[in-house]
């Protein structure tokens, strides 16, 4: 069984629609490999809720579904409301889930955000930060200091993303750690992603912890400091490959170890 001396809770992402995975990120809880899940859900990939029993007893967070697959906070239409209520919240509900990830999107109007944003609102919702860009080079909302400012005096808490952060940061072509340590000061988020990436270009990557340019080591010392005041729920998002979860818990073990 892992043991840790902080309160770093390690959490484990799957998709709604990897259903071979979930008896086995059951048994990962199981055995204390992870301490959560983070389920992204797949447009009408869960017909009944009923096939999450798995996941009933294990503490799991929702990530929204975002516009890679079809769903976007600036395109908000009645179509896409209900299929939030009727697929993201009912969810979160069904599993009790203390958290409901949520991509701003593609935008660049606090009005037009805020606006949408309060069509779906939700207490557990947290915003997630997002890069510059995106990889269809796109300009992203929720990416620079003065728009996250703006959502948190909106009210809002945030799941902060490392990896988008430090790839905003190479856009604006500002120091990238300054930029993560004043966001969290700003934010004061206890929910992140991670994973590692290059520094020689700003496109979203989700590459192994072991495999970029970041370091990983500094953003382990900037959550075990937060840690002492708080829990930290740490998400891996790293690639899955071929063996299921076997490269999840490489990843996760390669972090432990630093």
């Amino acid at each position: 069984m892992l043991i840790k001396k902080n309160k770093i809770k390690y959490g484990l992402k799957i998709w709604s629609s990897n259903k071979d995975l979930f008896k086995l990120s059951a048994e990962l809880f199981r055995v204390g490999k992870i301490d959560f899940i983070e389920l992204y859900i797949i447009p009408d990939s869960l017909p009944d809720t009923s096939i999450l029993k798995d996941f009933k007893k294990i503490p799991t967070a929702i990530h929204a579904t975002h516009m890679e697959h079809g769903f976007d906070v600036f395109l908000l239409d009645d179509k896409k409301i209900e299929f939030f209520k009727n697929q993201i919240i009912k969810t979160a509900d069904f599993l009790d889930s203390k958290f409901i990830i949520t991509h701003a999107d593609v935008g660049n109007s606090n009005e037009d955000f805020k606006k949408n944003i309060e069509k779906i609102s939700d207490s557990r919702m947290l915003i997630e930060n997002l890069p510059k860009v995106n990889l269809e080079g796109k300009t992203c909302y929720a990416s620079t200091y003065e728009q996250l400012k703006f959502i948190k005096d909106c009210g809002f808490k945030f799941c902060f993303d490392f990896s988008h952060a430090i790839k905003s940061a190479i856009s604006q072509k500002i120091n990238y750690k300054e930029f993560v340590e004043k966001l969290i000061k700003e934010l004061n988020p206890n929910y992140f992603h991670i994973c590692n990436g290059k520094l020689d270009n700003d496109r979203d990557e989700h590459r192994d912890l072991f495999d970029g340019d970041f370091d990983i080591k500094w953003m382990k010392n900037t959550l075990l400091k937060l840690a002492e005041k708080k829990d930290v729920y740490l998400v891996f998002e790293t690639p899955k490959g071929k063996n299921g979860l076997e490269n999840d818990i490489k990843n996760i073990n390669y972090f432990n170890s630093l």
